[in-house]
């Protein structure tokens, strides 16, 4: 064990700037943490490991989706996650990495630094500020997947793109509100792997949400937000980056049980730049053991020579936990935390969720509609439904253990309809 600590120390210090001389305080609680003597260095190493599990039940009376040919269902155990991150300080700015060896690929990567008192400039790679269910940490959603209204929903301009973030957070009226502002600025851009292929484009974020009151076991929150993004036009971005509603309602790892309700990719076409503008509401809360949450999104697409259309998604949640535990407020994010057993047996929660998206098309064109075994020009409806149902047991503060079970819904119109039914599972660790 003191190797390990040891070898840890020293991969963080190398990383974080901080000579051994000056780090004479070492924690390993939770992870490794080093700071220096005079507190001006920190490093931190941790860790996200998601490793999930699928079964699946096809729709066999389907000639879609699923039922393609009687299509493989993809039961499978695979990682989904696992990260290593790096955090900590230098001075007066503070860093954040998260790189997930599944993918190859950085996540969060930022400088932060304060700007005007309760309020934060990041610059790097992070997410805009979308709706909650999308800034909740990863562990700390209640089901395995986030709801339609994310970036691996309907809002695909939702996700990690490099740019600037700003934030701002502070009482507004009482002892026990929280006001929450944010801003982004970014590209069309994600550090991805090693080829760093670039999408180019711009995209713009505002934010906004309350808490009239925060307290442990009792809070309240509304928000709105806005992204507005636009790819430009070029030939070396022709046929990637494009701007798409779509959303797995089945098993994750099956691209025959994806629908995808829009799509406007990028070409080379003259003045072909696509545009999306998704406008979202949220709402939640929580009392003691109960917890609520509904958002709407809204997400207009355009492109020059294409038909517009317009995406409509609905998601509502309710949680409860067995054992008494509150999902707690984020003031920092204007979001919910996960659950922190209060016991030494552990927390139990259940969970139920209803995703709704379609798109009503444009004078019954549905621009970019893909399903397996569909033809998008025969389709008369462009509509998902999934029902989720979950389960989560949380031994500490570190560990979780999720069971989910999913009925979805792809509806075509005259083109069929599908309906898997899909069991997930996940073990998972982070500190």
């Amino acid at each position: 064990m003191k190797i390990l600590i040891k070898s840890g120390v020293v991969a963080a210090l190398a990383a974080a700037g901080v000579g051994l001389a000056h780090a004479d305080v070492v924690t390993t609680t939770g992870g490794i943490k080093v700071v220096s003597s005079n507190g001006d260095f920190s490093a931190a190493i941790g860790t996200l490991i998601q490793f999930d599990a699928y079964a699946d039940e096809n729709d066999s009376t389907s000639g879609i989706g699923s039922g393609t040919a009687n299509a493989s269902s993809n039961d499978a155990f695979r990682f989904r996650r696992a990260w290593i991150t790096l955090a900590g300080k230098v001075y007066s700015l503070h860093y954040h990495i998260d790189y997930d060896t599944v993918s190859g690929s950085l996540q969060r990567a930022w400088l932060e630094h304060d700007l005007l008192p309760h309020g934060s400039l990041f610059l790097g790679q992070d997410k805009p500020w979308a709706s909650m269910d999308e800034i909740a940490r990863n562990p700390d959603t209640p089901f395995l997947e986030r709801n339609i209204a994310s970036s691996s929903g309907v809002n695909a301009a939702a996700t990690y793109t490099n740019g600037a973030y700003y934030e701002w957070h502070d009482r507004a009226f009482t002892d026990s509100d929280n006001l929450w502002l944010g801003a982004s600025a970014s590209s069309l851009h994600k550090q991805s792997d090693s080829t760093d292929t670039i999408t180019q484009g711009s995209a713009y974020n505002a934010r906004i949400a309350y808490a009239p009151i925060v307290d442990k076991n009792l809070w309240l929150h509304v928000g709105a937000s806005i992204i507005d993004a636009t790819a430009a036009t070029g030939s070396s971005t022709a046929g990637s980056g494009a701007l798409t509603a779509a959303y797995a309602y089945g098993n994750y790892y099956d691209s025959d049980e994806k629908l995808t309700l829009a799509s406007y990719p990028v070409s080379s076409t003259t003045g072909a730049r696509p545009h999306s503008r998704a406008l979202s509401g949220e709402l939640a809360g929580a009392y003691g053991p109960a917890y609520v949450q509904a958002e709407y999104d809204n997400v207009a697409f355009r492109q020059f020579g294409e038909p517009d259309n317009t995406v409509t998604a609905y998601t509502a949640t309710a949680a409860y936990t067995l054992t008494g535990e509150t999902r707690e407020y984020n003031t920092q994010d204007a979001t919910y935390l996960g659950i922190v057993p209060a016991h030494s047996y552990g927390a139990w929660e259940v969970a139920v969720r209803y995703d709704e998206a379609r798109n009503d098309g444009y004078d019954g064109v549905f621009k970019g509609v893909a399903l397996a075994g569909a033809k998008g020009s025969a389709a008369t409806a462009d509509k998902v439904t999934l029902v989720t149902v979950g389960l989560n047991y949380y031994p500490n503060d570190h560990v979780r253990f999720v069971l989910d079970y999913e009925h979805g819904k792809a509806d075509l119109g005259r083109e069929g309809t599908d309906s898997p039914n899909t069991i997930g599972a996940r073990a998972q660790l982070w500190f």
